[in-house]
Parts: structure tokens; C-alpha cells; sequence
């Protein structure tokens, strides 16, 4: 179904292996609270960098294949997510979740730390389950193409 040239495949591939261990790194934040987050800048910014590193990631990686396929590359992750589904690349229900969590990279950079923190609550909640499902996904379509 996808295309993908040995350069294209080796660049997803690279991509693949820091988003799990960026996604692994997200379990040393499970049990962090608000009150930490405000107090802590150390551990606030290694999350909001992680955070930011795992959406840039995913997006990366579904850029690259869209590409591959001619595909016009949406300006927005949001929407280069939504057209990853819509292509078949992940399920829609999938693709709709990872494109909510791309908002994460605006909630960071603009929002005040209250309105942060349950975003980010939320990402560590919700995220790893999508996550898996996400590079499950890409994994399969590696194996595909190589």
C-alpha cells in the first residue's frame, strides 16, 4: 500500500526508536501530581519536553509517510495526523486521538500552568495505550515494505 524508499525506511525507523524510548519515559511521570508539577521546574520541563519530543515524533513519522505516497503533506499535525487515517495508515479512531494530542505542542508553549498541567494529566493517562497502538502500527508497516 505505502511506498516507502530505504532512506524513507531508515529515517522512520530512527524516528521509531526514540519515540519508544520517549514513550517509555513517560511511566516516571505516572505518579507525578500538580502540586509537583508547579514547584518543580526540573520535572515540568522534562515532561513538557517529552511531551513535545513524542508529538513531534508521531508526526514526523506520519509526514514521511504521506510523502511517500505523493500525498499532500497537511501544514498542521493535527491534520497530518487526520489524513493518516483517512489513508488508511492508522485506524481513524487512532488517528482522531493522536490529533487531539497534538495540541499538546500549543497547550505547552501558551497556557498557564493550571490549564498545562490537565493537559498534560491527561496525555499521561491516555497516551500510552495509543501510543502502543501507534507503534504497533508503523512497526507493521516497516515489515511491509522491507
Amino acid at each position: 500500500m505505502f511506498s516507502l524508499s530505504a532512506e524513507q525506511i531508515n529515517s522512520i525507523a530512527l524516528r521509531l526508536d526514540f519515540l519508544r524510548v520517549e514513550a517509555g519515559d513517560l511511566l516516571r511521570f505516572a505518579t507525578m501530581t500538580q502540586a509537583d508539577y508547579i514547584t518543580d521546574r526540573d520535572r515540568r520541563r522534562s515532561l513538557e519536553r517529552l511531551v513535545e519530543n513524542i508529538v513531534n515524533a508521531c508526526t514526523d513519522i506520519v509526514k514521511i509517510v504521506l510523502s511517500s505516497e505523493d500525498l499532500p503533506v497537511p501544514e498542521t499535525y493535527r491534520d497530518a495526523m487526520v489524513q493518516a487515517g483517512i489513508v488508511g495508515l492508522l485506524e481513524e479512531s487512532l488517528a482522531e486521538k493522536l490529533a487531539e494530542f497534538t495540541r499538546m505542542r500549543n497547550i505547552i508553549a501558551h497556557q498557564y500552568l493550571d490549564i498545562r498541567w490537565a493537559a498534560l494529566r491527561n496525555f499521561i493517562d491516555d497516551s500510552p495505550a495509543a501510543l502502543r497502538q501507534f507503534i504497533s502500527n508503523v512497526e507493521a508497516l516497516l515489515n511491509k515494505a522491507t
